[in-house]
């Protein structure tokens, strides 16, 4: 059901860009040290889209890897202390 909504929202972000791109075919001009270059103006857009995406994704990398890594240590643990725990609990117990 989830992948379902999920298609379904990427259909009309698509549709929605395409319409965009159709409405906004002018070009733009691009000035950068070593010459210009026109760029249709949806073109331009999308490319600054998946360059924030890429960025943005960059910059959290790092925190995403630590959590990863703290994620797995704590898995480790929690497998010891069960590992002990069934290891005590097949000990005969004492009576006083």
């Amino acid at each position: 059901m989830r992948n379902f909504f999920n298609f379904l929202i990427f259909i009309v972000v698509f549709i929605l860009g395409v319409t965009f791109a159709g409405r906004h075919a002018e070009s733009v001009v691009i000035d950068y040290h070593f010459g210009k270059l026109p760029i249709p103006l949806s073109l331009l857009l999308a490319l600054i889209l998946l360059m924030g995406t890429i960025l943005g994704i960059l910059a959290s990398l790092s925190t995403i890897m630590k959590l990863k890594r703290e994620n797995r240590r704590l898995r480790k643990s929690v497998k010891w202390i069960e590992r002990e725990n069934t290891d005590l609990r097949a000990l005969p117990a004492k009576h006083e």
